[in-house]
C-alpha cells in the first residue's frame, strides 16, 4: 500500500500539465482583511506554473492537501483550496469542504506561535535573559532544582536540545509517545521537566512537545497572563484575526505544542510578520531581532543525501531552518512544521512565503515530503526573477 502511495504521490506532482484536467489562475479575492493581493505575474510569478500546481492537486486528492497561499512581495497573489477529509485534534471530522472560512489544525505550528509570543515577552522584559535557568521557573519543584538541571537554559528550551530522554518518534496515536503521556498525565508540567538526562543539555537535538508545554508555562508566569488571552492582545488582534481556536487542557492551560487552528488566510499573516521584520501593515508586532534570533539555526543537523544533499538543514526557536539545493543556487526557507503537512515556508531570498494545510496526520514517509516537493517542483519554478540565494541564517551551529 505504501508503495502504491508512493508511485501516485510522484506521479501525481511529476505529471506534464498537458495530461491533467484543465484549470485557470485566479488572483486571491480582496476580503477587507488587511491582506493586499495581486495578479502572480504583476509581482514576476508565472501564473501558468502555478495553475498547473492547482491542476496537480485537484487531479490527485489523495495527497490530502487542503490549502496553498502563497505571498510575494507583501501581496497574497495564490490561494486555492481543496476538499478533503481533515481532523480536529485527532477526531475524524469526514470530509470538510475547504474555504477561507474554514478553521484547521496547525499541529506543531502552534510551537512557531509560542514563539513568537515568547519573542514579545523577550522585547518587553518580562523575560529578561534566555540563559536563566529553567527550573528557576517552576519553584513549586523544588526536588528538580538540582545542578544538573540548572544546566538547562531557556535556549535549551527553545532550540530543543535540553539533553532530556523525550520519545515523539511514533506516531501520536501511540501510549508510548511522550507527548500523548504527558497530556494525560495528571501533572503534565512535572512530567515534562522532571524526564532523566540522555545527553548534556546542548550537545543534541530531540523533539520534544513538553518543551514547548513548559515554555509556554514559563511564559504565563513571566505575563501573569494566561496563554490565550496573551496570543489574542499581542498577536491576533494586531493581525485581524478573530476565529481562533486552542484546543487541549493540560491542568488548565490549552496544548502550547499542537492544538491551535487558525482560517489559512489568518495563518498566511502569521507567516508574514517572518517575511517582514515582524510587522503586520507597518505595525510592528514580534521585535525584529527576535525574528532574526528565532528563526537562524542553533542547532546543525547532519548533512543529507538524495535531492537535498548540498543543502543546509538544523533547527532554530520552536521553527526549523533548511536551505534547499536548486537550479538557482541554495534557497533559505524558515520553516513552520506541524504533524500532516501543515507547513509555514519563509523564503527570504525569494520575498515570499508558502503556507499550506494537508491532512496526511501521522505520515512520515511519503506524506513527509509532500511540502517540499510542492515547493520544488512548483513553487521555486515558477519565480521568474528577484531570486537572491544564500544561506545568511545558518551561520549559528
Amino acid at each position: 500500500m505504501k508503495r502504491t502511495f508512493t508511485f501516485l504521490f510522484l506521479f501525481a506532482l511529476l505529471t506534464p500539465s498537458n495530461a491533467l484536467p484543465q484549470s485557470r489562475y485566479q488572483p486571491p479575492a480582496a476580503r477587507n482583511d488587511g491582506w493586499k493581493t495581486a495578479a502572480a505575474d504583476s509581482v514576476d510569478v508565472d501564473s501558468q506554473q502555478l495553475a498547473n500546481l492547482t491542476k496537480s492537486i485537484r487531479s490527485w486528492p489523495e495527497l490530502g492537501v487542503h490549502a496553498i497561499l502563497i505571498e510575494r512581495r507583501g501581496q497574497l497573489i495564490y490561494e486555492e483550496y481543496f476538499d478533503g477529509f481533515d481532523e480536529r485534534w485527532g477526531l475524524p471530522l469526514g470530509k470538510v469542504n475547504m474555504a477561507p472560512e474554514t478553521k484547521h489544525d496547525l499541529r506543531s505550528v502552534t510551537k512557531s506561535v509560542v514563539s513568537a509570543l515568547v519573542g514579545i515577552a523577550h522585547g518587553e522584559g518580562k523575560i529578561p535573559s534566555l540563559d536563566q535557568p529553567l527550573v528557576e521557573w517552576f519553584p513549586e519543584y523544588p526536588e528538580l532544582n538540582t545542578p544538573d538541571r540548572r544546566r538547562v537554559t531557556l535556549a535549551h528550551v527553545l532550540s530543543m536540545t535540553s539533553g532530556f530522554e523525550w520519545n515523539e518518534n511514533v506516531p501520536y496515536n501511540d501510549p508510548r509517545n511522550d507527548e500523548i503521556r504527558m497530556t494525560r498525565d495528571p501533572q503534565p508540567l512535572r512530567y515534562a521537566l522532571s524526564r532523566s538526562f540522555a545527553v548534556d543539555p546542548g550537545r543534541d537535538f530531540n523533539y520534544n512537545g513538553g518543551l514547548t508545554q513548559v515554555m509556554a508555562a514559563v511564559l504565563v508566569r513571566a505575563t501573569k497572563t494566561s496563554l490565550q488571552d496573551y496570543a489574542r492582545t499581542k498577536l491576533f488582534e494586531p493581525l485581524g484575526i478573530t476565529d481562533v481556536e486552542w484546543l487541549g487542557d493540560l491542568a488548565g492551560m490549552p496544548a502550547a505544542a499542537s492544538g491551535l487552528r487558525l482560517r489559512a488566510r489568518d495563518l498566511a499573516k502569521f507567516g508574514s510578520l517572518y517575511l517582514h521584520g515582524g510587522k503586520w501593515n507597518g505595525k510592528q508586532i514580534i521585535p525584529a531581532s527576535w525574528i532574526e534570533l528565532s528563526t537562524r539555526r542553533h542547532f546543525r543537523f547532519r548533512p543529507r543525501t538524495g535531492p537535498d544533499a548540498g543543502g543546509e538543514f538544523g533547527y532554530a526557536y520552536f521553527w526549523w531552518y533548511s536551505c534547499y539545493p536548486s537550479a538557482a543556487g541554495l534557497i533559505e526557507a524558515r520553516t513552520a512544521v506541524g504533524n500532516g503537512q501543515q507547513r509555514i515556508f519563509v523564503l527570504p531570498g525569494l520575498d515570499m512565503v508558502v503556507t499550506i494545510f494537508a491532512g496526511r496526520y501521522n505520515d512520515f514517509t511519503t506524506g513527509g515530503t509532500l511540502g517540499a516537493t510542492i515547493l520544488r517542483n512548483y513553487v521555486l519554478p515558477a519565480v521568474k526573477a528577484g531570486i537572491r540565494p544564500g544561506c545568511p541564517g545558518s551561520s549559528s551551529n
